[in-house]
């Protein structure tokens, strides 16, 4: 499994511009922008985004399906708790829904700041989490764990770009 994960956003041609890179870049789009990311141990393929170390991973992301996605501005100890919270209770984080198909949770490389994304296949299931107590907890989780900073934590759902071919 790769130790890094790079996200930048984007919208309109830069997106196929991205991809058109590497064919491992995955692609969400949602509110008129794109989540474009990958995983790996090589250097970023984006001139702008984060870099993230890797910190738990579930499952692999698949080629369709919701993608559900947090940053979180937070310390180092907040982090750790969030992190706790989250990975300690695998029902907040959706996995068990039936098409539940990846988690990760990266910390920004020499900083603090968390990411979490979410795949579920089944938009069923994207759905019924949205509205969920669970999906409100990780809010609630990531709400704390920024509760001293500004900007708030940020989450946003996407949907998933089929892939270049």
């Amino acid at each position: 499994m790769p130790s890094k994960l790079f996200i930048t956003f984007g919208s309109g041609n830069f997106v196929d511009q991205i991809r058109s890179r590497d064919a491992q870049i995955r692609a969400a789009s949602g509110s008129g922008e794109a989540l474009l990311w990958i995983e790996t141990d090589g250097k970023s393929p984006f001139q702008s985004g984060n870099s993230y170390t890797l910190l738990e991973t579930r499952g692999n992301f698949d080629e369709k399906g919701t993608i559900f996605y947090w940053s979180i501005p937070a310390d180092q100890n907040s982090g750790d708790l969030f992190i706790h919270q989250v990975m300690s209770d695998p029902k907040v984080l959706g996995a068990e829904y039936g098409s539940f198909q990846a988690l990760r949770v990266a910390r920004v490389e020499r900083a603090t700041d968390l990411v979490l994304l979410i795949q579920f296949k089944d938009e069923g299931d994207a759905s019924r989490y949205a509205k969920s107590v669970e999906r409100l907890t990780v809010d609630q989780y990531a709400e704390e764990a920024g509760k001293s900073f500004a900007p708030s934590p940020i989450m946003k759902r996407y949907q998933l770009v089929p892939p270049l071919h």
